[in-house]
């Protein structure tokens, strides 16, 4: 039971990565995972340009997120983290490129679950006394690799995630006794932006992950953006209004009674792209998170807060405002 409520809280940070919206909105994103290198598209899309370009990002984030899901501060035994990204794009001709991230995120906690807290002497008639095992928190490492096809419109890319570490490298390590902290996925992302509406653009990611727990993830999102300062085809200051969800199917089997497949979590994050330069981007944000229905299951039936008599001991935070900075330097 207790491993079953694990698996609930390594659920929240299934892989935080990173996303870049557009050449008007660059901005670094640690709640998805995204493989086009799109703040990038911009330069690539010149007749003379180097079909190589790409981009370096570093941030702050306010709390620990996961797929639109802010992880509590008992579970990290803190808050925040540090993230930094390499992002590169190849171009293979007008319709094909090649993209791929490499990220780390360094977790501002503890790094046991809860702090390992003592349990109250009920917790002895199901079989065990004392303090849970320590499972640590480990540093994330993210490799994306994407082909991606572009028509005037809209287009999609194909990839596969490598993590290691962050709670899904706990989960694989210590839930699975797999003895390594890795996880694999395999995406497909289709985006649209419709020619009389560039203000607007649609995507949805859909994951099959192959390691640890296998099942489904789903994360459709829209934006809306427009020049605050500038035009859009030359913005010095930029706003960006992102609505989004992240959901499972047959990703928790009836043995994880405390994880449920449906809606994990729901947001709304505004982004302030500031551009200093053509090349140097600093993005503040501001992320307003719900957890879904799914989620919220894991909160009522936490075992931790049952006992060892602390009832902060959740997962999840049911409402989280997450603010963040990143700082881009596209090349």
């Amino acid at each position: 039971m207790i491993r079953n409520t694990l698996l609930a809280a390594l659920m929240a940070l299934a892989a935080p990565a990173i996303s870049l919206a557009d050449a008007t909105a660059p901005t670094l994103d640690t709640t998805t995972k995204d493989a086009t290198v799109s703040s990038t598209e911009a330069q690539a899309d010149s007749p003379d340009a180097c079909p190589l370009s790409g981009s370096l990002s570093v941030g702050y984030n306010t709390n620990y997120i996961g797929r639109g899901i802010v992880i509590s501060h008992s579970v990290a035994e803190g808050d925040s983290s540090e993230f930094a990204a390499l992002q590169l794009n190849y171009k293979l001709n007008e319709k094909w490129s090649v993209d791929s991230t490499l990220a780390y995120t360094m977790v501002s906690s503890g790094h046991t679950l809860y702090g390992n807290p003592e349990f109250a002497p009920i917790y002895g008639y199901f079989g065990m006394r004392g303090p849970i095992n320590e499972a640590n928190i480990e540093n994330e490492f993210a490799v994306v690799t994407a082909l991606t096809y572009r028509e005037k419109e809209w287009r999609v890319s194909f990839g596969h995630d490598f993590i290691h570490g962050g709670l899904l490298g706990v989960m694989a390590k210590h839930y699975r006794d797999q003895g390594a902290s890795c996880v694999n996925e395999f995406f497909i992302k289709p985006m649209w932006t419709p020619s009389g509406a560039p203000w607007f653009e649609a995507e949805c990611t859909v994951r099959f992950s192959c390691q640890g727990i296998t099942g489904w993830w789903f994360e459709p999102k829209m934006r809306f953006k427009a020049p605050i300062l500038g035009t859009a085809e030359n913005p010095r200051l930029a706003g960006i209004v992102e609505l989004g969800l992240s959901a499972t199917a047959d990703y928790f089997e009836s043995r994880y009674f405390a994880c449920s497949n449906g809606g994990q979590a729901y947001w709304v994050k505004f982004m302030v792209p500031y551009f200093v330069n053509e090349n140097f981007i600093i993005t503040p944000s501001l992320s307003l998170n719900w957890l879904g229905r799914a989620a919220i299951k894991a909160n009522k039936v936490s075992e931790y807060a049952r006992f060892s008599g602390d009832p902060n001991n959740r997962p999840f935070r049911n409402f989280g405002v997450v603010a963040g900075i990143s700082c881009t330097y596209r090349f």
